[in-house]
Parts: structure tokens; C-alpha cells; sequence
């Protein structure tokens, strides 16, 4: 429901969707890990099997076997780690349409979970070098780059364009390239924290899938039916 709503009230494209598993592949390309990493263009997306008006496959996110760990500690156990640690400059958390009457599509719960996070880190928007936001859907990138506040509701459809989210561009999203192209297991979250400290870590330096001067990272995980009752969490992170 909430593609076409957007489609209705901003003039959203299945191009601009496309767009997004387009640069999505075009990261996972990067990465030896990935599912798919044979290079699409839009048309190819365009003309894949539509498994929901207006989504078609490609629009949808892989499903794949996979696992994770991170390791959280004091700042003192960090300092003495053998990787660089990474810091936790800010989180925030939500629970949106937690009631049974009419719901606002066109907000998920990124618009109230970013705004603790941003305070508590005292960053904005602007000095985010990367992010890693979960990418069920093409669409569910940007309702959440929208609410995550990097641009205004119903602009993030333009937003995507010009290589804007892409390695190179201006914000840089899913540089491992996504539940789209790289992996879900049902728990993408984990791999947003990986993907994040890694690439503040430099740990891709002189490849083409490092961030240059990455020192601020985003990650914004979603669980639940955008629809309905879902969560969010947003975490800020930095490097040392």
C-alpha cells in the first residue's frame, strides 16, 4: 500500500525505485560476500516479474541464510581491543501506528526514533558520511530516507538519483549492497552495524567499496509491516 500511495501523492516513479536496486547491485558488485552480483540496469529491474503493484522483484529483497556478532564494551575494554573501536554516539527507538484506527502511511517509525539519536549525538543530517538503512523494499529506502530528515516528504524519489546514494555520491547508502543484492536472513540489523563499522574502520581502504574519510555512520533498522504496527531504531556511530 505504501508505494502506490506515494506514487499517488508525490509523483514517486518505478524508475526511481529501480534506481535504488540498481545502485544496491552496483555495491554488492563490491562485495565477494554478496547473493547477486551480476550488474542490472533499470530496465532490467523494470522488466523483471511484478510480485505487487507497482513492485516487481527486483524491488524486493533477497532471503538468504546468514549470522553476525558484534561486541559491545566499556570504553576502557575498548581501548585495548586488537580492532579499532568504533563509538556509539547516539540511538533512538519507536513503535509506530501502535493503534488500530486510521494510520498515516507516509510516516514510519525513522521519523520518531531519529531525532533522540541526532540529539544525543550532536550531529545532524549534514555530517553523516555514510548509512546503512534496512532495504526490504526499494520503496522502504526512501520513506526512510525521507523520515531519517536528508530530504523533505515525497523529494525521495529525486533524492536516489544521480548516483546521490551510491559509492561516490553525496550519501552513500548499503555499501555491501543491501538486503536487495547482498543478504537477508531475517535479521538484515546486524549487517548494518557490521557494514557501518567496517567502513569506519577504513578496513576497505584502496578498493573502490570504501567511503573516503568515512568518520560518521548511520544505521537504521526496521522490524514489522510498514503498514501497521512496526519498530524502528537509529544509531549513530563514529570512528575513534
Amino acid at each position: 500500500m505504501i508505494a502506490p500511495r506515494h506514487m499517488h501523492l508525490y509523483g514517486t516513479t518505478s524508475e526511481q525505485l529501480a534506481e535504488v536496486a540498481v545502485t544496491m547491485r552496483r555495491h554488492a558488485s563490491l562485495n565477494p560476500e554478496a547473493l547477486f552480483r551480476d550488474p542490472i540496469t533499470v530496465e532490467d529491474v523494470m522488466r523483471s516479474p511484478v510480485v505487487s503493484t507497482p513492485l516487481h522483484r527486483n524491488d524486493c529483497c533477497v532471503i538468504t541464510d546468514g549470522g553476525g556478532a558484534v561486541v559491545v564494551a566499556s570504553p576502557e575494554l575498548a581501548r585495548n581491543c586488537k580492532q579499532k573501536p568504533v563509538w556509539i554516539l547516539g540511538a533512538g527507538e519507536a513503535v509506530a501506528h501502535q493503534g488500530a484506527g486510521k494510520r498515516d502511511l507516509m510516516y514510519i517509525a525513522a521519523k520518531q526514533s531519529h531525532a533522540p539519536a541526532f540529539e544525543m549525538a550532536g550531529v545532524t543530517q549534514k555530517d553523516i558520511d555514510m548509512a546503512m538503512i534496512y532495504d526490504s523494499f526499494t520503496i522502504t529506502v526512501i520513506e526512510t530516507l525521507e523520515d531519517l530528515g536528508f530530504c523533505e516528504k515525497g523529494e525521495g524519489g529525486q533524492y536516489v538519483l544521480n548516483g546521490r546514494i551510491g559509492l561516490g555520491g553525496d550519501m552513500p547508502i548499503n555499501t555491501d549492497g543491501g538486503g536487495l543484492s547482498s543478504n537477508h536472513p531475517g535479521m538484515r540489523g546486524l549487517f548494518l552495524l557490521l557494514e557501518a563499522t567496517r567502513q569506519l574502520r577504513g578496513q576497505f581502504e584502496g578498493t573502490e567499496r570504501q567511503v573516503p574519510d568515512c568518520k560518521i555512520a548511520l544505521c537504521h533498522g526496521t522490524g514489522g509491516a510498514l503498514g501497521s504496527r512496526h519498530s524502528g531504531g537509529t544509531v549513530i556511530l563514529a570512528k575513534d
